[in-house]
């Protein structure tokens, strides 16, 4: 079979799609899922636009979505627009540069933290929460009285840039410099920069701490037409409808490997500005990752998307195995059926 380009597949508990721009043979589906690992999942074929989904449990075509981790790349393209607009002017700023009101003098290593280190998950914090079976460091987070100023002191255990620990406060500490830098909360500057050149229309939930910074790395809810768009956004260099919402070089420097995630993630060892980057079968990616199963996942070659959205089981254990079995059959049943 020809490499068709320029597909996009959903894949959800709640609907899946798959299409593809060139000519193709609407006779014989691209891919199956017979066996697929996750329950409610039901095959649709489309072509060049969507001309079929399938629904399952409350979920709809217009139901919005909690992302989790996924809120992390949308906050990595806000904080590429606030450089292209001047409102920072790079990311080899500091934390000390914009949240002097908030540290004191004992504060120098946490002053001295790049906007990058921040997005490279490199601050140095002693904190991992790919290697916390129990949570400790997410539930003494949220169960603190203000999730800013818990952020702010978070021991520091390595030099800043030079370890990979995947750490969702830092997200909150960058939250807070983007708002000090912009006058925007992130909310608000998704919705006129980002959201409307998008053409998402209504109110897209985000929630703030108590300092009034909406969360850096989680909490975005999305419909997942609304992640497809950010992730044709990414395939197409920033432009949508013709129009250069983010710069290519941002996009081009926040997909590109730059630190090792010592393979904490599966199919992802590398990392960069809040994305996750791999090779699969000899195809490069990168992927917006949310817990759970909450994925938007780029293949610049053979130009393809992948948005997968699930819901979570109550159980504990349950969304972390639909996280690894989503990933897993988009990075083997899809992707095979594309090389």
């Amino acid at each position: 079979m020809n490499t068709l380009a320029g597909r996009v597949y959903f894949v959800t508990m709640l609907l899946l799609i798959l299409s593809c721009n060139k000519a193709c043979n609407k006779e014989e589906p691209i891919v199956h899922f017979p066996n697929a690992a996750i329950n409610n999942i039901d095959d649709q074929l489309l072509f060049n636009e969507i001309i079929a989904e399938a629904y399952f449990g409350n979920g709809g075509s217009d139901s919005i979505h909690k992302t989790k981790s996924v809120t992390k790349s949308v906050t990595s393209i806000l904080v590429g627009m606030a450089i292209d607009k001047g409102y920072i002017n790079n990311i080899d700023e500091t934390v000390g540069d914009y949240l002097y009101e908030y540290l004191t003098p004992e504060d120098s290593i946490l002053a001295s933290i790049t906007i990058r280190e921040l997005l490279t998950m490199s601050g140095g914090f002693d904190w991992n929460e790919l290697t916390d079976p129990d949570w400790i460091y997410w539930n003494n987070w949220i169960q603190s009285d203000d999730h800013f100023l818990h952020a702010l002191h978070i021991p520091i255990i390595h030099e800043p840039g030079t370890h990979f620990t995947y750490c969702t406060t830092g997200c909150q500490i960058l939250s807070g410099i983007f708002t000090k830098a912009t006058g925007y909360s992130l909310k608000a500057f998704a919705e006129e920069f980002l959201f409307a050149p998008l053409g998402i229309e209504g109110d897209r939930p985000w929630g703030a701490d108590h300092q009034g910074f909406n969360y850096g790395g989680v909490t975005l809810q999305l419909k997942a037409r609304d992640m497809l768009k950010i992730g044709q956004l990414y395939l197409n260099k920033g432009i949508f409808h013709d129009q250069q919402v983010v710069s290519k070089s941002w996009v081009n420097s926040s997909t590109s490997p730059q630190i090792n995630t010592g393979n904490t993630m599966y199919y992802a060892s590398q990392y960069e500005f809040y994305w996750w980057i791999g090779e699969q079968q000899g195809v490069q990616y990168y992927f917006a990752n949310g817990y759970g199963g909450q994925f938007i996942c780029i293949f610049p070659e053979p130009n393809m998307l992948v948005i997968a959205q699930s819901e979570l089981n109550n159980a504990f254990h349950v969304p972390g195995e639909q996280w690894i079995n989503t990933l897993s059959m988009i990075m083997n049943d899809i992707l095979s059926s594309t090389i």
